[in-house]
């Protein structure tokens, strides 16, 4: 019976092994080719090719390294501005009872209905009369604005879940709001601003039209359009591009490393509470 229930899971862990593989490839030869120059990969496109040129890694970071501080700087401004304007409103829609409530939150939902590009001419009309045009200032608010709708909503989703009787024992005990906010929801409530601060993150890291629209200069580039500018000798290729990349996606792999059980744990709770 064992040996047939056995054979019977196959089929499913052989369709996930190819599903694995089909996956990790494109990862490896995005490894592998950065440390190739341009006639290792002609004579050894598939496989490891020696001696491994570590030195496409030093030209491309030597090229992109200020633009990955200009990214860091932007994307964690967003977060932090994300994370508190929409734990703030969240927590206003959970703890108050005001004329309009329902209309308000249903229009911040309606928000996230809206596709990004639609309102990118808007958006830049509005920066250009603002004097925002390649600033940090011009990347870090719009996206800021446009990421606190879902932030908004998740946050609610979660808060609605906190015991009230926690809020409750907190009023008794003479706690102002401020207290109640930060001593008892924001710590009850770290797994969905975990998810919220990694969301945000990672889509203000990786967004590409907006910077591209609203800069026009190195100063304040982000680092995923200075990847298209980078160079290097005839030898090299295009393996100091694809060095380059993986240089830039370092940051995300650590940032995944250090959040993710706490990311699944907000995505899992607080993401489907009703």
């Amino acid at each position: 019976m064992r040996l047939k229930k056995n054979l019977m899971g196959v089929p499913h862990y052989g369709s996930l092994f190819l599903l694995l593989i089909l996956t990790l490839f494109p990862f490896y030869m995005l490894i592998v080719s950065s440390l190739k120059y341009t006639e290792q990969s002609i004579h050894n496109f598939w496989g490891i090719s020696f001696p491994l040129r570590i030195d496409n890694y030093t030209t491309a970071f030597n090229q992109i390294w200020p633009f990955i501080g200009n990214t860091l700087l932007i994307s964690s401004c967003i977060v932090i501005g994300v994370v508190l304007i929409s734990s703030l409103a969240a927590y206003s829609f959970v703890r108050f009872n005001y004329p309009g409530k329902q209309i308000l939150f249903l229009l911040i939902l309606s928000l996230m209905m809206i596709p990004g590009y639609l309102i990118l001419i808007p958006q830049f009309l509005l920066v250009q009369k603002l004097d925002m045009l390649n600033t940090y200032q011009g990347q870090i608010f719009p996206p800021m604005a446009f990421g606190a709708a879902m932030a908004t909503f998740l946050m609610k989703t979660f808060f609605e879940g906190i015991p009230k009787s926690l809020i409750e024992a907190a009023d008794m005990e003479g706690a102002g709001e401020r207290q109640i906010f930060f001593k008892i929801v924001i710590p009850l409530s770290l797994p969905i601003v975990s998810t919220v601060a990694i969301i945000n993150f990672l889509a203000g890291w990786n967004n590409y039209i907006w910077p591209l629209v609203a800069t026009n200069g190195d100063s304040v580039k982000p680092v995923i359009l200075a990847l298209s500018t980078i160079t290097g000798n005839m030898d090299q290729g295009t393996g100091v591009k694809l060095a380059g990349y993986i240089i830039s996606s370092l940051p995300l792999l650590l940032l995944f490393m250090v959040a993710t059980k706490p990311f699944i744990a907000g995505v899992t709770s607080g993401a489907v509470k009703g």
